[in-house]
């Protein structure tokens, strides 16, 4: 993994952003919704997400949609969460 990638997945609003469109493609206004996040905000980091190859994006009309690249970065993400809950108990 490349340090771009690690600077991707150290904000936790991108990893919201997966699991919010981690089952379903959604267009920004959904993912700022479900979020709680301003549109322009969402979209800075949609376009950090998808310039490191975690989110891809495809046009329907006037919106664009997007989705997780690869179903196993969820997996990553879980796995990585329960990692640092079991440390986080020993500490």
């Amino acid at each position: 993994m490349n340090g771009h990638l690690y600077k991707c997945l150290n904000n936790a609003n991108r990893r919201k952003i997966l699991y919010c469109i981690g089952k379903e493609e959604k267009c920004v206004n959904e993912i700022a919704e479900c979020l709680d996040l301003e549109q322009s905000l969402t979209s800075h980091h949609l376009k950090d997400l998808y310039d490191c190859g975690l989110i891809e994006k495809k046009r329907k009309g006037k919106r664009i949609y997007y989705k997780v690249s690869e179903p196993e970065i969820i997996e990553i993400l879980e796995k990585g969460k329960e990692l640092g809950d079991r440390l986080e108990k020993r500490c």
